[in-house]
C-alpha cells in the first residue's frame, strides 16, 4: 500500500510539474507572436494526435484577432 502511494503521490508530483511548463511555455509563445506580429492571440486550439499505440501528441491551432 505505502508503495502504491508513493506511486501515486509522484506521478501527481510529476504530472503538476509538466502541466506548470507547458503552461509557461505557451505563455512565451503567445508573448512572442504578440511582440513580432502585433496582435494577440484571440485562441488555443489542440486536437489530440493518436495512433494505435495510443495518444503520441496534440495539433496546435492558434487563432490571432
Amino acid at each position: 500500500m505505502r508503495v502504491q502511494r508513493r506511486k501515486s503521490r509522484n506521478s501527481e508530483e510529476l504530472t503538476h510539474k509538466a502541466e506548470e511548463e507547458i503552461a509557461a511555455l505557451i505563455s512565451k509563445k503567445v508573448a512572442e507572436l504578440r511582440k513580432k506580429t502585433g496582435q494577440e492571440v484571440s485562441e488555443i486550439e489542440f486536437a489530440p494526435r493518436e495512433t494505435m499505440k495510443g495518444l503520441e501528441g496534440y495539433h496546435v491551432k492558434i487563432k490571432l484577432l
